[in-house]
């Protein structure tokens, strides 16, 4: 049976603080002090961990961004495919000269289709925020596919130099831009002379070898001669439609290894001194005499005419 009266005596428990020293009730204040205080500056730590990570985070972020951006620039702008030869003279890509003067620029060579967008980004690059205007463009010889592009630089406004006999072909190529490639080419038969500012060009009709208007271009002052297709490692193949042979190309290189000058740049390979001029032209005497002896018939242009 419940008992509500010993219920009621039953001495009350007395607080627990009740029976600690003051001393101790001090030293628990200070420890819980302590702990609350560690913990605080343990969450201001890992505050301070989480902010250096997210730092860390969107700095990597922004390096991956700015390569993917470096990488995406680099596709838009293919590397550039000038070759400096001697100061303000450039071969770009395969078949164009550049001549750099302080009032002007001119190209030797522009005879491949399709290739006048690339060759003026070239060109833009290297005259950079000069402004220089192109003065001229100069053709070697007559070539398959050229006309095209030469039309372009004739839409653009820039004169063009080439041999007399070039004209034709060019125009009957291009039909189309036949009128204006009649008033803006200049033509010549023997040599020309082209003055922009401090800088000459000589250009010199050499013969009929590779075809029967090939010229070379000569930039005296720094000992460079721009020979376009008169050079080749291959073996030497004379555009017989025009007026070509093997024999009238060896002695086109005869000539030209009398002029004044120490590197020849062709449209392809690398810029070759005089004695890879003399080897060329040894193969060339040889592949003449050689079809000299062979059976020929009228459609044979292996030989000078």
């Amino acid at each position: 049976m419940f008992d509500a009266t010993a219920a009621s005596a039953r001495p009350t428990r007395a607080p627990l603080d009740s029976t600690v020293s003051p001393a101790m009730r001090s030293i628990r204040s200070r420890t819980g002090a302590d702990t609350r205080h560690r913990i605080a500056e343990r969450a201001r730590t890992a505050l301070r961990c989480a902010a250096f990570a997210a730092a860390l985070s969107a700095a990597l972020l922004a390096v991956q961004i700015a390569g993917a951006q470096e990488r995406g620039a680099s596709a838009a702008a293919p590397a550039s495919t000038a070759l400096l030869i001697r100061p303000g003279v450039y071969r770009i890509g395969a078949g164009a000269v550049l001549r750099v003067g302080t009032q002007g620029l001119v190209v030797v060579d522009a005879n491949r289709a399709g290739t006048y967008d690339t060759l003026m980004t070239e060109i833009r690059r290297i005259a950079g925020t000069s402004g220089l205007p192109l003065r001229a463009l100069v053709l070697t010889g007559a070539g398959p596919g050229q006309a095209a592009v030469v039309a372009q630089f004739v839409a653009a406004g820039v004169p063009v130099i080439a041999h007399r006999r070039m004209l034709a072909r060019l125009v009957a190529e291009a039909p189309e831009s036949g009128a204006a490639m009649m008033k803006a080419v200049v033509t010549y038969d023997n040599d020309y002379l082209l003055r922009v500012g401090e800088v000459q060009v000589e250009i010199e009709h050499v013969g009929s070898g590779k075809s029967d208007s090939d010229s070379i271009v000569l930039f005296r002052e720094l000992r460079v001669v721009a020979v376009g297709d008169l050079f080749t490692t291959g073996t030497p193949e004379p555009d017989c439609t025009s007026g070509g042979s093997l024999a009238g190309w060896a002695a086109e290189i005869d000539h030209l290894l009398w002029s004044d000058f120490d590197l020849a740049v062709p449209s392809r390979g690398a810029p070759v001194g005089k004695r890879e001029l003399t080897a060329l032209k040894e193969k060339l005497d040889a592949l003449a005499r050689g079809a000299a002896s062979a059976p020929s018939s009228a459609a044979d242009c292996r030989t000078s005419k």
